[in-house]
């Protein structure tokens, strides 16, 4: 940890040092880094919302206290461009980068999820979802999609979520420009099934024994620094930057593998609706310091990143007070 972050403080402010730095060496530990993940969630989280583009210099300033040397830096954002996830331009001897479209339209899919804590209530209706005749080399990316919309495979060649909005379907459709190939079904859980083998049959294909233990190492992880805060912590700027970066690309993970599901299939006290919780309460804690160093720190073409935009204050605004 550089001199910004390692100074000497005292008091309160020193609490708040004492939690982060653990999650901070806990995540330099682990293996793989997967730093273009990283790379993802800091585009998302913060560059989208800040006239969406940032110099690469940046980048590497933003990450220098995760680890993150400036050659990784280098290396994955070449990568992400070459996989589509960003596009990049140059200004003299100076390189900066934005999503691509393909890469805001699928992190748009994911902020749609992680920053929002209402859900619609669920009337027994599911859709499926089956790819009759899809392209080999699409069958990928398409799976990962529909994961992202909440479908997950509960036999060979058929996926399902429980509600469902159509739209959301016509929009991967055209995404892949799968104008045939594919069916798409509505239907209704029957009464001869009973809930709990519903139950049963989400817990094993959406995998929530294993995503219950993720949620609750992501809430001892991340509590503490909420703990801290609701007792008077002011963290640093750059404190409160890592500390909002690495709550939601913790999240974000998670959510990769998660799926929103209504309360009826889900077990009593759901660590995921805890974690949700935590992280945009957290958030919401984290917001102020954290735009302090994007703006003194963070720079575009313009010079330093500007405020976010409106849409960026109506994050976690379903939250209420909790």
């Amino acid at each position: 940890m550089n001199g910004r972050l390692g100074h000497h403080r005292s008091g309160i402010r020193m609490s708040f040092d004492r939690v982060l730095k653990p999650i901070l060496t806990e995540f330099k530990a682990r293996q793989p880094m997967r730093a273009k993940s990283l790379i993802i969630t800091l585009f998302g989280d913060v560059v989208s919302q800040h006239e969406k583009e940032i110099w690469l210099g940046s980048v590497s300033e933003a990450l220098r206290d995760l680890g993150i040397s400036d050659r990784l830096v280098r290396t994955s954002v070449f990568r992400l461009v070459s996989e589509g996830w960003l596009d990049g331009g140059r200004e003299g001897r100076r390189s900066f980068y934005r999503f691509s479209a393909f890469g805001s339209q699928e992190y748009q899919r994911a902020a749609q999820r992680i920053y929002s804590i209402t859900s619609d209530p669920w009337r027994g209706r599911w859709q499926l979802f089956f790819p009759t005749d899809v392209p080999d080399t699409l069958r990928d990316d398409l799976r990962r999609s529909l994961h992202w919309l909440g479908f997950r495979a509960i036999s060979p060649g058929a996926y399902a979520r429980p509600g469902g909005d159509l739209g959301s379907v016509r929009d991967l459709l055209d995404e892949f420009s799968l104008e045939k190939g594919v069916i798409v079904m509505d239907g209704v859980s029957s009464p001869v099934t009973s809930k709990n083998e519903l139950k049963r049959t989400v817990n094993k294909h959406w995998e929530l024994d294993k995503l219950a233990e993720d949620y609750a190492l992501l809430i001892k992880r991340f509590r503490p620094l909420s703990q801290v805060l609701e007792k008077g912590s002011s963290p640093a700027p750059a404190e409160a930057f890592l500390a909002r970066l690495l709550l939601i690309h913790d999240y974000r993970r998670i959510l990769l593998r998660d799926t929103p599901l209504p309360d009826d299939l889900l077990p009593s006290r759901w660590s995921g609706t805890i974690a949700k919780h935590l992280v945009g309460a957290l958030y919401r804690q984290l917001t102020a310091p954290s735009l302090l160093y994007i703006r003194e720190r963070l720079m575009n073409q313009r010079g330093p990143l500007p405020s976010p935009n409106r849409l960026f204050f109506e994050r976690f605004a379903d939250q209420g007070d909790c």
